[in-house]
């Protein structure tokens, strides 16, 4: 089985694999880290407008490390999992300070940088380089459990090594980088998650799960995902022509975006509901205000937590104190990064309501 699915694969990639991105057969380690960090989390379709744009923007990576740190978040913004463009960054300038400006080119320097794990340091080193080292991703584990029939799970520690052990066993070491390719874009056109193309499958006959009616019990999973609901009223605070935001800081979703005044609530709530709760009454203690109205809902779905969002409209007629947060003209909030939530609600101009 081993000797027949590595020469099956690349004869596939070489004469049927006609997926096509941007950056395939990229050799610039640059734009290849490029790629891995926005497709962390992301679909192809998705990453792929965010690829050039930031190409365009940052041609090198002494360019992307001399940018302003709101500028990238700014370009990022939509993609979701912000910390992985906070360490884009840091590894950015990490390559000009301590690399002196030059990709590093062996795999441990590579997963030396910020949020470079041992998937795209993979990755790099073998598109970049050609260095032996096997890709291990969410296609990799589903194709190859699949064929070989491997029930461990693919998030257990055991299920990590025997899956990385084995996809460094079937690397052909002088083809690194067109299997890595290879496996990867199978397992995203024909062995896929739901209705794989098992009846064009080059790989088929001797497909075990395939022969034992196993394809779609693999691979197999340990945790059950929990989805979180959070419940998130932004109050759209107007002086004059002010809006008063704050950058987010905490350990939490989006830190380093902007947002507007946030009471959490752990459900539905309405407006009497949040005028007595303790945080809205010290944060408009004194203050004289009026709620002009409130947005439509909206929803934004986190891989493990689901958003429901709601924007109350509230002004005065004197200037407030509001420590940590600044007043930034209502024409000129486009100059900041906010979450997806936000930027839709922006989008809507229902600020005009005011």
């Amino acid at each position: 089985m081993k000797q027949f699915f590595t020469p099956a694969l690349l004869e596939w990639n070489q004469n049927e694999n006609s997926r096509s991105m941007p950056w395939k057969g990229e050799k610039d380690p640059y734009r290849i880290w490029l790629s891995e960090i926005i497709l962390q989390q992301t679909r192809v379709e998705q990453g792929w407008a965010y690829y050039e744009n930031f190409i365009q923007a940052y041609p090198t990576v002494k360019d992307l490390a001399a940018a302003p740190e709101e500028a990238v978040f700014r370009l990022w913004q939509g993609l979701g999992y912000y910390a992985r463009c906070k360490n884009m960054l840091a590894a950015a300038r990490q390559i000009v300070d301590q690399f002196h400006g030059h990709f590093p080119n062996t795999y441990d320097a590579i997963q030396s940088l910020k949020g470079v794990g041992p998937y795209t340091a993979a990755a790099i080193a073998s598109f970049a380089f050609n260095l032996p080292h096997a890709v291990l991703d969410g296609n990799v584990f589903r194709v190859l459990s699949r064929y070989f029939d491997i029930d461990t799970p693919i998030d257990s520690t055991t299920g990590k090594k025997q899956f990385t052990a084995l996809a460094q066993e079937l690397l052909p070491h002088a083809q690194s980088a067109a299997y890595n390719q290879s496996i990867m874009d199978f397992g995203a056109v024909i062995c896929k998650p739901q209705q794989p193309a098992c009846s064009i499958c080059p790989l088929s006959k001797k497909c075990k799960a395939l022969q034992l009616n196993l394809v779609g019990l693999l691979p197999v999973k340990t945790k059950k995902l929990v989805i979180k609901k959070r419940y998130f009223y932004y109050l759209v605070l107007q002086y004059k022509d002010n809006i008063y935001i704050r950058k987010r800081t905490e350990n939490d979703i989006w830190q380093n975006l902007h947002e507007f005044i946030l009471i959490e609530t752990p459900q539905p709530a309405d407006i009497p509901t949040l005028q007595a709760m303790p945080v809205f009454k010290s944060t408009f203690v004194d203050m004289s205000y009026n709620i002009n109205g409130t947005s439509a809902a909206f929803k934004q779905q986190l891989t493990h937590q689901t958003i429901y969002s709601q924007f109350i409209f509230m002004s005065v007629t004197k200037q407030p104190e509001m420590p940590g947060y600044i007043a930034v003209p209502r024409t000129q909030l486009d100059g900041f990064a906010f979450p997806k939530t936000i930027t839709d609600f922006l989008k809507k101009r229902e600020l005009s309501l005011f």
